[in-house]
């Protein structure tokens, strides 16, 4: 047991190093010093000097990053690769924009009253695809593919026509109730209640995926649905109740984002957090802890990245976006380079027993 989980922790570690080596590379054919680059990843993605510290903004940064990897995440127990976490974000999104912008009760009442809709209604938009693949045998990636389409065309109609709030040159929707606007810890770095939020969830989806019935069914039902049929599990119930629990945090995360930074939705509002989940769950091997981890690094490689090396080092910033593209692509390639690292922990492991 100790040996396997070992290996499993080795894999994302190693595709994480390697692809850091192949950047490195990279950046070194260009003329650039790759340590000067990785120190300055580092300094700006996670240092602590400055106004507002480059932390601060990372953890900021990697708030919806959590919550959108934990709805990948929990399709992922089901043995489903959805990809429709990124529409869910946006039909979130839009509907804390749009009551927001209505609503006129306290702030108290408000805002959780917000959230909770928001949710609701990325869970009832989650819930499309989860019936089509459980009920009609619809491919998931294709449904989420539509799905994430029409949410994204949806947003753009709203914020052009019913809810444009000018006639200004980038079509964006009116500033929410000013008493709505999330908490933040230090002004300008996103980093406030939603953080904490996140982190709640992650905590109370390891007790629950790990630590309850519930989460056992689910667990089952990703790893052998026919097993789990035969045990009485109702895999199809569970998938459905899952997939749409994912899709109500995918819906949380993009209204957590329209009341704790953004404050309004725009052209472009989507941004792909939903398809960098599938990278956080994927990285973080489809644990709580994992995504934490995953998204606080991959968010403070962007932020290096934009922070940092365009401005510092004058590399574009699209290179942070290389750097993760490569970490990915060593995940998906993992089993051409698995059994040399489980020949390099076997052979410490035999060092560390003939020196006892």
């Amino acid at each position: 047991m100790k040996r396997v989980r070992a290996i499993t922790l080795a894999m994302p570690l190693s595709a994480i190093f390697l692809g850091i080596l192949a950047s490195m590379f990279l950046i070194a054919l260009t003329g650039v010093s790759p340590f000067a680059v990785l120190k300055t990843l580092v300094t700006d993605g996670f240092g602590l000097s400055g106004k507002v510290a480059p932390l601060f903004m990372t953890l900021g940064t990697s708030t919806p990053l959590m919550l959108t990897g934990l709805a990948a995440m929990l399709g992922f127990k089901v043995g489903v690769f959805s990809i429709a976490q990124e529409g869910q974000y946006v039909v979130g999104a839009v509907i804390a924009a749009w009551l927001g912008a209505s609503l006129d009760l306290p702030a108290f009442i408000a805002v959780p009253l917000i959230l909770v809709l928001s949710m609701m209604a990325a869970a009832l938009y989650g819930l499309i695809p989860a019936l089509l693949r459980v009920k009609l045998g619809v491919n998931e990636i294709i449904s989420s593919i539509m799905m994430n389409n029409i949410a994204t065309f949806m947003l753009e109609y709203l914020v052009a026509f019913p809810l444009r709030a000018d006639a200004g040159q980038k079509a964006q929707s009116a500033v929410i109730n000013r008493d709505y606007w999330l908490y933040q810890f230090i002004y300008g770095s996103r980093w406030g209640l939603s953080f904490v939020i996140a982190v709640l969830l992650l905590i109370a989806c390891y007790f629950v995926m790990y630590k309850t019935s519930s989460g056992y069914k689910i667990r089952m039902v990703g790893q052998n649905i026919n097993f789990a049929s035969y045990g009485g599990i109702r895999s199809d119930r569970v998938t459905i109740v899952t997939l749409t629990v994912g899709a109500a945090i995918a819906g949380l995360a993009g209204s957590m984002e329209v009341l704790g930074n953004y404050h309004r939705i725009m052209t472009g509002f989507s941004s792909g957090l939903g398809f960098d989940g599938l990278s956080v769950a994927m990285l973080g091997l489809s644990h709580p802890v994992g995504v934490f981890i995953v998204a606080i690094l991959l968010a403070g490689i962007r932020q290096g990245a934009q922070l940092g090396l365009q401005i510092s080092l004058s590399v574009p910033r699209e290179l942070g976006a290389v750097l993760i593209a490569l970490v990915i692509l060593f995940v998906a390639i993992s089993d051409v380079y698995r059994p040399y690292v489980e020949k390099l922990l076997s052979s410490r492991k035999n060092k560390k027993r003939s020196e006892g």
